[in-house]
């Protein structure tokens, strides 16, 4: 700047002493852990980010806190079934504000009618007023004292209108004299003529928790889709491995979510596996689900209490398994959502090899050739099928197995921790795993280390000793931190990821196939192929660049997802005569497929998912089918089976799509070039910290100070900020004003 002719250039000394003020005052934390696993990272505050979110003019006030009643319409996340029906009660809004009293959820209140009831979930309607649902509540008495029964069995909805008194008001209304006390509650009725069972979602005394904790501040749930996945710290192209966790509001507009202004940095680590970290990521909602997070709320000018919550963990197929504590795609039981087997069949007629090994069937995902030819694993000999058992297993591969339970695996994964406590049980422990589809790679560090303790010792009574010792040293949970997040399920709740099961999934094995395949030998073809692209009018397509025809063709075997987004749209107008039918069939089978996958809204959702989508997943499977079924030794071609229930469940397939996660690993592969690489994990999330407090200030966001002397800092580092040669302060529009309570301010401007 100095050779340049600015004037007025701080020092390097001063730009660090003001970043490290400002990052004191309105910056995120970095947290070190110490990993169950014995490694070290660091992870960004959760909560800080959070009250920032809440902050921030640009990102506030499109922010949902509620599910809403679209009727059939499903656009958005807030439409779709999981926040209205499956996410947990104790995590969403619990609190709707109505002329100015504080109704919350679990909690008995009186309708206009004179009737009680408990709502148990609150709703906004399309024309933007708050409802609720709500279980009706039944006087009784039992001996001298009468209260209620909570008839759970029974759900009514209830407008705002006809709320009117809420739990805070029961005692000094006049309306409830002749009603039990709402301190009194029985019990539930969970079935018309079943017995009573007692009331623990509250304490019928204090009401729900949250109505203390807040202390009369508004209440809002935050929930967050969180990504994990991994990217190499290296420009070169050795690779050097760094997994990362990231979020996004999944309370944002569809349109805000594909942005990278809301992409959010957690952590990153080449050392400590995804499950290790996840551990520090869950300790962080574990203090938010306890206390909540305070945050500023831009909007209303107020301090709110947050509770975030996962919406579902994203991730590519691999990563999607490891969350979910299923053996992966290389298994026997190859679906992490349902128990679809695949072959099972050796050359001695045994079970198949462990899963790591893959098994003789070929369920993988290596490779894209319409064959299916595939190296058996070492040490097994491949077998050719019956046609019996050839029909058997394509028959379970496109049906929906028995879904997978959360219950159930917690079983398994405890049953594998009780064998793991005798001696000489390592193989039956691989044989579980084997035979369940069930592997929790976290958990198999401490089976592993067990195994270590007693392998040297000579005799089975000194071996169950030297165990025995060893186990005290053990962590009391043993078991996967995905089990520890509230209210979820990893396998409902990891769903279909469209970029990798479609584009990089069905487009890629099917253009490498023709390409490398079907056009290798025939010179010709493949020169009329690349003619048939450069000359399409690509106009109506709005790609906003032109077809390479010569990439798309000479380079096959390393086009990226924006690429094959291109073949899905193209390859129907030049493959009609280069393929056979039934592989062209196929084709178009697929790119009839794929808008419907990517539609951004839906005007119905049972006629959608029921007349379309289906109907379109299976011609596709069917098409493929009578192509070749080699095709299905491809686990991919069943996990599609399962995309219609996840937008049932979440929404349209592009809200979890992760193209703008995946685009943000280039902003960490930087963040990890332009490091010493000596601490990758704490430098990494540094430079995140210290890009969120810039991205905070230059929104124009908020930021509360708790006490004065605090204000003036603040004040006074930006007044030593000026223009280069203008004089004047470079906030200078930003003042500290006071707010209720004797807290500072520092006011959004947009």
């Amino acid at each position: 700047l100095k050779a340049n002719g600015a004037s007025q250039v701080p020092s390097a000394r001063t730009i660090h002493d003001h970043n490290a003020a400002l990052h004191d005052m309105c910056g995120i934390r970095t947290v070190q852990y110490d990993g169950a696993l014995g490694h070290k990272f660091f992870v960004n505050s959760l909560a800080d980010i959070i009250s920032q979110e809440m902050a921030n003019p640009r990102v506030r006030p499109y922010l949902h806190f509620y599910p809403e009643d679209a009727g059939k319409a499903v656009s958005e996340y807030w439409h779709a079934q999981h926040w209205h029906e499956n996410a947990d009660p104790s995590l969403v809004t619990p609190l709707a504000i109505i002329n100015s009293l504080h109704f919350y959820v679990h909690e008995p209140a009186i309708r206009a009618s004179g009737h009680a009831i408990m709502p148990f979930r609150w709703f906004l309607r399309h024309d933007g007023t708050i409802a609720a649902h709500a279980w009706p509540l039944r006087a009784v008495s039992h001996g001298d004292e009468t209260g209620w029964i909570v008839e759970e069995y029974n759900t009514v909805d209830v407008s705002q209108a006809e709320l009117v008194i809420p739990f805070g008001s029961w005692v000094a209304s006049q309306v409830v004299n002749s009603l039990p006390s709402a301190r009194c509650i029985f019990g539930s009725l969970l079935e018309p003529n079943g017995s009573v069972t007692p009331w623990t979602r509250t304490d019928p005394v204090a009401g729900n928790r949250w109505r203390a904790i807040a202390g009369g501040a508004p209440v809002y749930s935050f929930p967050i889709w969180l990504y994990c996945d991994n990217v190499s710290g290296n420009q070169s192209k050795k690779w050097n491995k760094h997994n990362s966790f990231l979020f996004s509001p999944a309370g944002l507009p569809r349109a805000h979510l594909q942005q990278e202004y809301n992409v959010h940095f957690l952590c990153t680590s080449n050392l400590a596996p995804p499950l290790e970290m996840m551990d520090g990521v869950v300790q962080q909602f574990e203090a938010a689900w306890d206390t909540g997070i305070w945050a500023w709320d831009c909007v209303h000018q107020d301090h709110v209490l947050v509770i975030p919550f996962v919406t579902a963990l994203l991730g590519d197929n691999p990563m999607q398994s490891e969350f979910a504590c299923h053996v992966g795609q290389g298994g026997k039981f190859f679906c992490r959502i349902c128990d679809a087997k695949g072959s099972d069949v050796t050359a001695d007629g045994s079970g198949a090899p462990e899963e790591t090994h893959g098994h003789p069937a070929g369920i993988s995902d290596g490779g894209s050739s319409a064959d299916g030819t595939q190296s058996p694993a070492r040490g097994w000999k491949k077998r050719n099928e019956s046609m019996q058992e050839m029909v058997d297993r394509m028959t379970r591969f496109v049906r929906i197995g028995n879904l997978r339970t959360k219950e159930n695996t917690l079983w398994e994964l405890n049953a594998m921790v009780t064998e793991a406590g005798q001696v000489g049980n390592i193989t039956k422990i691989k044989a579980h795993k084997t035979n369940t589809g069930i592997k929790d790679t976290f958990l198999d560090v401490f089976l592993e280390r067990m195994y270590l303790s007693y392998k040297d010792k000579s005799g089975k009574v000194a071996k169950q000793n030297a165990l025995d010792s060893f186990k005290h040293t053990l962590p009391e949970n043993m078991l996967s931190p995905v089990w520890r997040i509230r209210g979820l399920d990893p396998h409902a709740d990891t769903p279909v990821e469209i970029l990798h099961t479609v584009l990089l999934g069905f487009v890629k094995y099917f253009w490498r196939d023709i390409v490398h395949n079907r056009l290798s030998t025939n010179v010709q073809k493949k020169e009329l192929l690349k003619t048939r692209i450069s000359s399409l009018d690509i106009s109506g397509l709005q790609l906003g660049r032109q077809l390479l025809e010569h990439t798309l063709v000479q380079y096959a075997g390393s086009l990226t997802g924006r690429d094959f987004r291109i073949v899905a749209q193209v390859a129907p107008y030049v493959l009609y005569d280069l393929v056979p039918m039934p592989c062209f069939d196929a084709w178009v089978s697929l790119c009839n497929l794929i808008p419907l996958v990517w539609q951004p809204a839906i005007a119905n959702i049972d006629e959608y998912i029921v007349s379309r989508l289906d109907s379109s997943i299976h011609n596709f499977i069917f098409r493929t089918a009578c192509w070749t079924p080699r095709w299905f030794n491809k686990p991919k071609f069943h996990i599609l089976l399962h995309l219609p229930a996840h937008i049932r469940r979440f929404g349209p397939a592009v809200l979890f799509a992760t193209e703008a996660f995946e685009s943000f690993n280039a902003v960490i592969r930087a963040k990890s070039i332009h490091s010493n690489r000596l601490a990758p994990s704490r430098d990494i999330a540094i430079a995140f910290a210290h890009n969120n407090h810039v991205r905070h200030l230059l929104s124009g966001a908020c930021h509360p100070f708790h006490d004065s002397e605090q204000s003036r800092k603040y004040s006074l580092v930006f007044k030593s900020f000026t223009y280069p040669g203008a004089g004047s302060s470079l906030l200078s529009a930003m003042q500290v004003t006071q707010v209720s309570g004797g807290k500072s301010l520092l006011p959004c401007h947009t």
